[in-house]
């Protein structure tokens, strides 16, 4: 399941923030087993401090990055809360975005097991659909949603399943999100390819994905999405989570209507940032005008 003795012959150095969470009462011990020497950040169990605002968590994550970077760390790691999430920093110190991990550790576990299937959710970029391609392997779409993304990972062949905001499956071990276990096969992936992150992510194809949100009514969700199914029916459409219009190659928009908010976010991808932007404010327009 894990190359264990890979690990321990690697002569990891990571740091770790805990993040005031339970984990930091098991993971250590995991880390102690795989011979990997852990630099503890926020490891004492506080339920005061588990609870943070935007800000405050990316003042701890640029604390993270200064020390990964001062104490020349292979891996800065930070789990959220739940043990679930997972957010990393290079041997540089520099922050690697989820989408880019996420990215990264297909990458990665494709590679490790000569193809096989990887899941991901309807609006991430078809950059995932390249890489799978390059290495005899295959994708398989899912709804935006942590469920949808640990069901569809119990299929046979699904080998990773990652939703790029620091959640990641993989089945081999159990059909569930877990970080702890995402870390560990990092650390085996990087042990057996004799790379590093920062390597992994310097080789990926560029990909220029946009979010956007627009509010809506309750009352008009309905209506705006059986419009939109009715204008674009001629329209190559992907309908497993909200209305994905496909407009050519690695470009499309996904309008989905939030299942606990008065909004849509649109999702769009383009060949550049530009146009990706243009491309989801055109639809931000479109939604609006549907609404009245």
């Amino acid at each position: 399941m894990v190359d264990a003795e890979a690990i321990r012959q690697s002569g990891f150095k990571i740091v770790v923030d805990y993040a005031y969470a339970p984990t930091a009462e098991v993971f250590p011990q995991i880390m102690t087993s795989l011979g990997v020497e852990v630099v503890p950040l926020a490891s004492h169990v506080d339920g005061d401090k588990m609870s943070l605002t935007h800000q405050q968590f990316d003042e701890e994550v640029r604390e993270l990055t200064l020390i990964t970077g001062v104490l020349d760390a292979h891996l800065g790691v930070r789990l959220d809360v739940g043990g679930e999430k997972v957010f990393l920093v290079d041997h540089h110190g520099q922050y690697v975005p989820e989408t880019i991990v996420a990215a990264a550790m297909a990458t990665l576990a494709l590679r490790a097991n000569g193809g096989g299937t990887i899941v991901v959710p309807v609006h991430m970029s078809s950059v995932f659909e390249q890489i799978a391609a390059e290495h005899g392997g295959q994708v398989v779409r899912c709804k935006v949603d942590p469920h949808a993304l640990a069901d569809r990972s119990a299929e046979e062949g699904v080998i990773m399943a990652a939703d790029g905001v620091g959640n990641f499956v993989f089945p081999q071990f159990h059909a569930a999100i877990d970080g702890l276990m995402a870390t560990v096969k990092l650390l085996e992936f990087l042990a057996l390819q004799q790379t590093s992150l920062a390597e992994v992510v310097s080789g990926l194809p560029a990909f220029h994905v946009v979010h956007r949100e627009v509010t809506c009514p309750w009352e008009a969700k309905g209506t705006v999405m059986r419009l939109l199914n009715q204008q674009y029916k001629d329209r190559r459409a992907d309908l497993i989570d909200g209305i994905k219009i496909l407009l050519g190659e690695g470009e499309w928009v996904l309008v989905l209507p939030d299942p606990d908010f008065a909004k849509f976010h649109i999702y769009s991808e383009a060949r550049t940032e530009g146009e990706a932007q243009e491309l989801a404010d055109r639809y931000v327009r479109i939604v609006q005008g549907l609404q009245d």
